[in-house]
């Protein structure tokens, strides 16, 4: 429990729109697994309940990110390549990968 607690729930409440500081690879591939077993099984359940449970993770999903990306040295700008469909994900999903700086 101190697992999801830590690395899910305490970004989700605690951090919900914080776009400041800096947020280590760990953490944030760990909230991304998170959220990615969560929508599996609600997408498992019911369609309705993985957009749903999209739509509320969007934010604290883009401050990880920017956090992330700010940790690794880049522009959080940067987070905007989201906009482009496939390679804009992928592109920042490389970015994630380089460490702390």
């Amino acid at each position: 429990m101190n697992y999801v607690k830590t690395y899910f729930l305490d970004i989700i409440t605690k951090h919900f729109f914080d776009f400041g500081g800096k947020e280590g690879r760990k953490v944030f591939w760990l909230f991304v697994l998170n959220c990615f077993i969560v929508n599996l099984i609600l997408s498992a359940i019911l369609l309705t309940l993985a957009y749903i449970f999209s739509l509320v993770i969007l934010l604290p999903f883009l401050g990880i990110l920017v956090r992330r990306l700010r940790d690794a040295g880049f522009t959080p700008w940067l987070a905007l390549l989201l906009i482009i469909p496939g390679i804009g994900g992928i592109i920042l999903a490389v970015l994630a990968c380089f460490p702390s700086k």
